[in-house]
């Protein structure tokens, strides 16, 4: 059966069209967006973000989602907290930008890749230039529970996840010190 065409996936900004990093942009795009199956059916516009310091934007207008990306500083993260805006439109995922961070976390381990700019994370992982597969591992693993505990009532989900972090990271770096025997065992 038939049901006509079908939507595309994008729809590029002529900026994006004309950039000397397009295959990147729609490569990276394309790896993200089957972590939100929630926006398969949307066309979403793909624009260039012009302004220096921002990474990326994401519309809150359910009825034309698009979001703007630095070519060259295209982490999955930075995408994956941007789509998330696109659930925020639709009311899929609570608003503002700590939750956004907190839900694109908890989509998949393999879209952490940069540090989250609004949740609270420790010092030597908020200041890396790109996440080690372990150091996603833990953020994405936090924001599973975190996202749990949302589920099941809790209000203070987002500071919790704060603490989590912080808690794992400490007890990580402890047990690397023991290791390497520069500092005794309790």
């Amino acid at each position: 059966m038939d049901l006509g065409p079908t939507r595309p996936p994008w729809r590029f900004s002529r900026l994006v069209l004309r950039s000397r990093h397009f295959e990147r942009i729609l490569e990276r795009l394309e790896f993200v967006r089957p972590f939100f199956p929630e926006l398969g059916a949307l066309t979403i516009r793909v624009g260039l973000v012009l302004k220096p310091g921002i990474l990326g934007w994401g519309s809150l207008d359910p009825d034309d989602p698009g979001v703007w990306v630095r070519p060259r500083r295209l982490d999955f993260f930075t995408l994956a907290h941007e789509f998330t805006h696109l659930l925020q439109a639709r009311d899929l995922v609570p608003r503002g930008e700590r939750a956004c961070d907190l839900f694109a976390l908890a989509r998949s381990a393999l879209l952490v890749d940069h540090p989250p700019g609004y949740v609270k994370i420790p010092a030597p992982l908020r200041h890396l230039r790109r996440l080690e597969v372990e150091h996603g591992n833990l953020l994405h693993r936090a924001a599973c529970r975190a996202v749990e505990a949302r589920a099941r009532g809790d209000r203070r989900y987002i500071r919790n996840f704060e603490l989590d972090v912080a808690r794992c990271w400490s007890a990580r770096a402890s047990s690397r010190d023991r290791r390497r025997g520069t500092v005794e065992p309790r």
